[in-house]
């Protein structure tokens, strides 16, 4: 068999039936896509979101290997859901891809209102929902959404199923390695949509060549070996299924939850109203819608704040607007979605973006950027220096990096991108996304591994930047994550402290075995006394008890984690912990001279301890670990607190 002459015949007759009797539906989609313009090249800025997007682009750039040397959120392709100018051909690849998931949604949308009403209500309605539509970040599972409804729906096009199977194939192959908590979510619609639709042997074969076999090919086009492509889906599956424990937060109001709830359940229902091609596709359309419905909820309930919210309420509405009605329903269809539409977007916290010629202006400026490479490079250089203003750096500190490699914490690795450091990282390059206990060791291990970073440049946010802590979600940072602060104290000492930032450097590994000191149960809310650290020891607690368990996985899973705090001290502080690694041990004694100084001393010297938030009794056990000093920790005097 001729394969390019297989694949050309293929393309073809694709090609050409969706486009026969089409072109008013993709003129419009595209004329649509361009009056709402808003897929941009973005410059790089300071802040932890900009600093993992500049790490995403900076592990392509080094080789960096995704699941071993590179354990994160996103994947080898994550970066083509941000294209910027940290790496300028890989951002331009990214503005191309996410320009296509764009304009191919706009166009499949157009295609299914049209299908339900006509092409100029499809055309408003579409172009509505993209100048309210918060950002593009769902935009690829509504595409999958259409895609299946395109092939499943009454009277279904001929080309609907191979549109499915190569497109929605595609699509998810490549979203698996942008995202591992949304790609596979892709696939499963796709999947739902291909056995409700009947395919036949040839399309499941389409599908699967472009799903599994496109996931390999574009792996190995990023430079991934085929031998970490396990790990990558280990480790990966260990950052999803941390994120919900570990991530929630509150903040939005209790109506927009209800929204969430009722929107969601309302949905799935309404579905299996729809006209479909027969039951088999119907029920199949409903587990499809099910499985995009239930993930835009959990997408806005677990980090319940205003743009989360918004993200799944404009998800939930987007699969509402492509389900396959009759034209004869088309008058209460487009009544319920103006309904719905006014509810939902009351949600979003983003303006409108109805001015056209602001919206094409986005456009022309990234294109600019695109055909201009000197002016891609003046933009670049004009972030670098803006970033290096907001870092403000001090000499003495650099000096103290240079020709060595580099790991940042705790998170903001843009440092490395505005500065050229030789970046060398931990596999999870912010600390926060260590929530796992396997996370955790993973980074500790790395710390611990001679061959691992020479230095550490860690920030002080509460001294030198304008958002705040060194912590987020009220941790505390000695614990966030807890093996790997003790892989830290165990293996780096202060080169260089200045208010603002701190060098460390690496020594041989100066920590003794943990040898048990005591053990005790207590009921969550029990005040439990903590033994006090000797000279160059620290004291760590391991609990165990505080995990996510039984019925609280069930309600985790539905809903949001019950949420754990320690209260320390009597009272006068409280931080919350992460179910994931409470067992992994905490310091909570040491000796001073072991801390840090000038804004950085950490380490926690607690009298005392009570866990909230745990239903179950727990045990604490107590460790010394005892700690070899440095020169001039040993002549340190031995101080309290």
């Amino acid at each position: 068999m001729n394969l390019g002459a297989w694949t050309s015949s293929t393309t073809t007759t694709l090609h050409d039936r969706l486009l026969v009797g089409r072109r008013g539906v993709w003129i419009t989609g595209v004329i649509v896509a361009l009056l709402t313009w808003q897929v941009s090249i973005v410059m790089p800025t300071a802040n932890p979101d900009p600093s993992w997007m500049a790490g995403l682009y900076m592990a392509l750039q080094h080789g960096k290997e995704f699941g071993n040397e590179i354990v994160f959120t996103y994947g080898p392709l994550g970066f083509l859901s941000w294209p910027g100018l940290w790496l300028g051909s890989l951002g331009i690849l990214a503005f191309f891809f996410l320009s296509l998931v764009f304009v191919g949604f706009s166009v499949t949308l157009v295609g299914a209102l049209e299908h339900s009403t006509n092409l100029p209500a499809a055309a408003v309605v579409t172009f509505l929902f993209l100048v309210t539509v918060p950002d593009l970040e769902q935009v690829p599972l509504l595409l999958a959404v259409g895609f299946c409804f395109f092939a499943l729906r009454e009277n279904p096009p001929s080309w609907g199923v191979r549109l499915l199977a190569l497109g929605g194939g595609s699509l998810s192959a490549v979203e698996c390695l942008i995202k591992l908590s949304g790609g596979p979510v892709i696939f499963l619609v796709c999947v739902l949509g291909m056995v409700g639709a009947r395919a036949s042997r040839k399309n499941w074969l389409y599908f699967f060549a472009s799903s599994v076999g496109g996931l390999i090919a574009l792996w190995l086009a990023a430079g991934q070996p085929l031998s970490g492509l396990g790990d990558y889906i280990s480790n990966g599956a260990q950052i999803v299924s941390g994120y919900n424990e570990a991530m929630a937060i509150g903040g939005a109001e209790t109506w927009e939850a209800v929204v969430l709830v009722l929107g969601a359940l309302s949905l799935v229902m309404m579905s299996a109203l729809a006209p479909f091609k027969d039951e088999r596709a119907r029920w199949f359309a409903v587990a499809a819608v099910a499985v995009a419905a239930f993930s835009a909820y959990k997408y806005g309930i677990v980090r319940f704040e205003s743009g989360h919210v918004a993200l799944a309420a404009s998800a939930l509405l987007g699969i509402w607007l492509q389900l396959p009605w009759k034209k004869v329903r088309a008058t209460p269809f487009l009544i319920t979605t103006a309904l719905l539409g006014i509810i939902f977007t009351h949600t979003y916290p983003t303006p409108v973006r109805l001015d056209v010629i602001s919206n094409l202006n986005v456009l022309r400026d990234s294109a600019e950027l695109v055909v201009r490479p000197g002016l891609r490079k003046q933009r670049t250089d004009e972030s670098r220096a803006a970033m290096q203003a907001t870092y403000n750096i001090d000499p003495s500190i650099l000096a103290a990096l240079k020709g060595k490699t580099v790991s940042i914490e705790p998170w903001e690795t843009g440092i490395a991108w505005a500065y050229e450091l030789n970046w060398s990282p931990v596999p999870v390059f912010q600390n926060y996304v260590a929530y796992t206990s396997k996370l955790d060791e993973l980074n500790a291990d790395q710390l611990e591994n001679p061959n691992g970073p020479e230095r550490i440049l860690r920030t002080n946010p509460g001294n030198s930047l304008p958002w705040g802590a060194r912590t987020i979600e009220g941790r505390l940072p000695a614990w966030d994550p807890p093996k790997q602060a003790i892989a830290t104290v165990c293996n780096f000492v202060p080169v260089r402290v200045v208010p603002s930032w701190q060098v460390l450097k690496r020594i041989p590994d100066r920590c003794a075995d943990p040898v048990k000191v005591s053990s005790v149960k207590g009921m969550p809310g029990e005040v439990i006394h903590v033994p006090p650290a000797g000279r160059n020891q620290l004291v760590v607690l391991k609990i165990k008890g505080g995990e996510i368990e039984g019925l609280e996985k069930i309600k985790t899973m539905l809903w949001k984690p019950p949420i754990r705090t320690a209260v320390l001290n009597g009272g006068q502080v409280t931080y919350r912990l992460v179910p994931g690694t409470i067992g992994d041990g905490f310091i909570v004694s040491r000796d001073p001279s072991l801390d840090g100084t000038e804004g950085f001393e950490e380490l926690p010297q607690l009298s005392d301890i009570r866990i909230e938030g745990v239903s179950r009794p727990l045990e604490y056990s107590f460790y010394r670990i005892n700690v070899r000093p440095t020169t001039s920790e040993a002549r340190r005097p031995q101080a309290s607190g």
